[in-house]
């Protein structure tokens, strides 16, 4: 299977003509208006997107390909994703979160400290889940904290303050 980017996840199906219900993976939860095509993991199939709305904070998909409530039922709980190409150009200092996990973690003295494992988004701030020799550090994706990203060098330069890898 390609590497895809996972925007969103189908969580039930919506009626009898085989509607999704999908729990977006994306900050902005509009963004399925700008895609004319998503991928299916479970089967690995481009789909056209025959209509889109929402409601109450979740995605509602029609899919080319899937026509009644068994086809839906096939793809629950599984993901819909993008290729990279579609991914929209992000603003300086924003990220990808695919693009942080198992990216290595290092003080700002070049104390490795663990890799990012997971990424928890909390609404004030992201978190960082760091796992380093048998501990785990909850790092806030905080400008005071967060000195540097670098993708291309596949690291995490933070500003270790007192009580934060405690």
């Amino acid at each position: 299977m390609k590497e895809y980017i996972r925007v969103g996840k189908i969580v039930n199906t919506h009626g009898i003509k085989g509607c999704m219900k999908v729990l977006s993976l994306t900050d902005e939860l509009d963004r399925f208006d700008e895609l004319d095509y998503v991928y299916t993991e479970i089967d690995d199939k481009k789909r056209k997107i025959n209509s889109v709305w929402y409601r109450n904070g979740m995605v509602y998909l029609e899919l080319e390909g899937v026509n009644n409530m068994d086809d839906a039922i096939k793809l629950k709980e599984s993901y819909v994703s993008i290729e990279e190409a579609q991914l929209k150009e992000l603003p300086e200092d924003t990220y990808y979160i695919y693009d942080l996990k198992g990216l290595d973690v290092y003080s700002t003295e070049g104390e490795l400290i663990g890799k990012i494992k997971e990424i928890f988004q909390t609404g004030a701030n992201d978190v960082y889940e760091v796992v380093g020799n048998s501990k785990t550090h909850y790092i806030p994706a905080i400008k005071n904290i967060v000195k540097e990203v670098n993708i291309k060098e596949k690291k995490v330069i933070i500003n270790v303050v007192e009580g934060l890898l405690n």
